[in-house]
């Protein structure tokens, strides 16, 4: 019989405390890496702010109106499994994705309800990380070599001594409910605690704060309190406060006799609160407000964001202010330096306690850009533990090496292109066909009522648009450019445009400006229209900036300009998602059987080939959803899986005798990217893809093919046997 707590003793070379988005990814990263890897949350299901817990969905810089910026790499992955499994996205089953993705992971164990309280250190060096298994009762005692925070409240680093800022006003934290309309007449009796009618009938209106019966999950983001207290010290009493406010509400709802709530119930209420702000720690370097406006350019970018600058009143609910803020922003990165305190060699930071000031920070915070966060902070740990030094003293080189690997892994770094030995930059590639990039077939109109816009790739050749407009008018738009579209940050603005249009259809030349994307943002006009087509194809959109669902438009180059937009050599370009470009190869619509090739004038040595498709990165991937979703979410529900996403192929591997060296027979494929390995480096003189089918559309798409000696894993293998045999 055991009388006291027994201590457990782990090691590994990387403990990861948190079991958010941050945290998932970041432990996934690293054992993918070949990073022995310990996860530990306090919490019985992963997924933080985003699990079944708690039930705030994801979103990130393609939901605040960046074009073509979903957040991919290994949180990509996750979100596309859950896509497929879990078509509904059901909040329940996004905790299952995570625990799946985490336990089936080799190199990595999970310990759920663990709670860390005290490190073990030697100097400003954390030698252990202690706490206790709620379940089990047990002490354990994790040792490891890197440490990384991504607690969300930064608890390794205020335990480590690391300076923080805090306060004195944060943004509150929200507690939401989910309803449910039954088939009879529910009714509602408050317990004693609910807020008055009287003070909810005070809230309403206030700052746009809406209610109405069919609010649920996320649309409930305004029940929010306490930002004007201590967001960690308070926590309790926040909680009771807004478990009060949501009983209050409900209560109005059900009993203020202002909405047709008979029928409806809550079948859910928040387990605990979902916590905007608390610590941002002081690192290396505080990324600012001014850097993400500008769309910095870092040495050492890591990650990307794009969320708005999304700030809310501390007094949360109670305040006279507007209840959110909002100013769009581009696609920026974010450097390593954010992710350490050179005084701390061997922890760092992922999530929404990385090192930034406030008014980035307000960006920064939300599950997208904190999950990215965290596979660039497990792959900076592998580059320190292959080089065996401390992330501050990493050589620009190492940096770069730093970078090349989250490229390879999907990671998009705005404004960095790493050089990464792909063997598939020196080869020559072959298609049976390339979609020609015209236009097609009209299929409608965009009203320019209220305004809006049209994107397109740009090219150094005369572009034309079709318009239709009810009576002679004239037209005006102001010309933008930039590496990415946006629904509503245009970018550089360039010139300003008019043209006199007559009653009807016509084509008006518009201006177009090779290396980047185009933007014209139309003023209102009740009279006209742009002319939409039936195809769809990469980076031509029209829309309006409040409306998440985008057509294209009827605009095209002349025919020996546009065979470039999706030509074959795209695939060896080195880039592997749309920035500055579409960047990729797309099949005609009348092949029906799509083959490319890559061949090698000399036969060259590989062990790994890179396949980066399309999984429609113009949508938001969210790991949940209610099927209630108010308007002002500007969101757009997938339908099923990606239509251009290659379903079925098979690649071949062929030697310098015109034999197969290897067959990979690709079936049923849900993700953006593929990872072929051969067992060693084999002399290649040729790669063939044929595609067998797509999700559903007409036309393959895919971005990128690389080629490379080595497989990622290999590098941390190597550094170990040399340092083994005194290397």
């Amino acid at each position: 019989m055991r009388n006291k707590i027994m201590t457990k003793t782990i090691a590994a070379q990387l403990a990861v405390v948190g079991g958010g988005p941050a945290g998932v990814t970041a432990a996934i990263s690293a054992a993918r890496l070949g990073v022995d890897t310990v996860l530990v949350t306090n919490r019985p299901v992963l997924g933080g702010n985003s699990s079944s817990e708690i039930r705030v969905w994801t979103r990130g810089a393609a939901g605040a109106g960046n074009l073509y910026a979903e957040e991919m790499g290994v949180w990509g992955a996750l979100k596309l499994e859950n896509l497929y499994k879990n078509p509904d996205a059901n909040v329940v089953f996004w905790d299952e994705v995570l625990l799946d993705a985490v336990l089936r992971q080799e190199q990595l164990r999970l310990s759920l309800n663990t709670e860390i309280s005290k490190l073990e250190m030697d100097g400003e060096k954390i030698e252990a990380v202690l706490g206790v298994q709620q379940s089990t009762q047990e002490m354990l005692k994790i040792q490891a070599q890197y440490f990384l925070d991504a607690t969300g409240d930064g608890v390794l680093g205020a335990l480590a001594g690391v300076p923080y800022e805090q306060g004195p006003d944060c943004m509150g934290s929200s507690l939401l409910y989910q309803t449910r309309r039954e088939d009879h007449n529910v009714p509602f009796v408050p317990p004693s605690f609910a807020a008055p009618m009287e003070e909810i009938e005070r809230i309403l209106g206030n700052g746009g704060r809406i209610l109405n019966e069919d609010m649920s999950g996320s649309d409930c983001w305004w029940f929010e309190l306490g930002g004007n207290m201590d967001t960690i010290q308070d926590a309790e009493q926040i909680d009771f406060q807004l478990r009060r406010l949501v009983m209050g509400v409900w209560n109005y709802v059900k009993n203020s006799g202002k909405f047709d709530a008979d029928n409806y119930t809550l079948e859910w209420v928040g387990n605990l609160p979902g916590k905007r702000e608390s610590r941002r720690m002081v690192t290396e370097y505080m990324l600012k407000e001014q850097d993400v406006r500008a769309q910095r350019v870092f040495p050492d970018t890591a990650f990307y964001g794009g969320w708005y600058l999304d700030s809310h009143p501390a007094d949360g609910a109670f305040s006279q202010e507007a209840n959110c803020v909002q100013p769009p922003v581009p696609v920026y990165g974010v450097p390593f330096r954010c992710l350490y305190n050179s005084n701390f060699p061997n922890l760092l930071f992922a999530g929404r306690n990385i090192g930034t000031e406030r008014g980035a920070y307000v960006s920064t915070r939300v599950m997208n850009t904190c999950a990215l966060s965290g596979q660039a902070a497990a792959t900076l740990i592998w580059e320190c533990l292959k080089t065996e030094k401390a992330p501050a003293l990493l050589s620009q080189e190492e940096i770069r090496a730093a970078q090349a690997a989250l490229w390879r892994e999907d990671m998009l770094l705005p404004g960095i292109t790493p050089s990464d030995n792909d063997f598939a930059a020196l080869c020559r590639v072959t298609a049976s066909s390339a979609a020609d990039g015209k236009a097609g077939k009209q299929s409608g109109t965009m009203s320019l009522r209220e305004g809006g816009f049209v994107c397109y790739p740009g090219l150094d050749a005369p572009c034309y648009l079709e318009v239709q407009a009810e009576r002679e008018t004239e037209l005006s738009a102001a010309f933008h450019t930039s590496a990415l579209p946006h629904r509503a940050y245009y970018g550089a603005a360039i010139s300003a445009h008019r043209w006199s249009v007559p009653a009807g259809r016509t084509v008006i030349q518009i201006p177009a400006m090779g290396g980047c994307f185009c933007t014209l943002k139309f003023v209102e006009n009740a009279d006209a229209a742009v002319c939409t087509a039936e195809e769809h194809r990469v980076g031509f959109l029209c829309g309006e900036k409040d409306s998440a669902r985008y057509q294209e438009p009827r605009l095209w180059y002349d025919a020996a300009e546009s065979q470039t937009l999706y030509a074959t050599q795209n695939v060896c370009c080195g880039e592997h998602r749309v920035w500055n470009a579409p960047n990729l190869w797309q099949s005609a619509a009348d092949d029906l059987h799509p083959k490319l090739t890559l061949s090698w004038e000399k036969p060259v040595g590989i062990r790994e080939i890179r396949l980066y498709l399309d999984p429609d990165l113009l949508m938001e991937l969210p790991s949940s959803r209610t099927a209630h979703i108010e308007a002002s979410h500007v969101y757009a529900p997938r339908t099923g899986m990606p239509a251009h996403l290659i379903r079925s192929m098979i690649v071949t591997a062929i030697d310098e005798q015109e034999a197969p060296l290897a067959v990979w027979n690709i079936e049923e494929n849900i993700q953006r990217l593929l990872v072929l390995q051969l067992e060693k480096p084999q002399k290649i003189s040729k790669l063939t893809m044929s595609i067998r089918s797509t999700w559903g559309a007409a036309t393959a798409r895919i971005f990128r093919i690389a080629a490379y000696e080595q497989c990622l894993t290999e590098g941390l293998k190597a550094e170990m046997l040399n340092r083994e045999r005194g290397i």
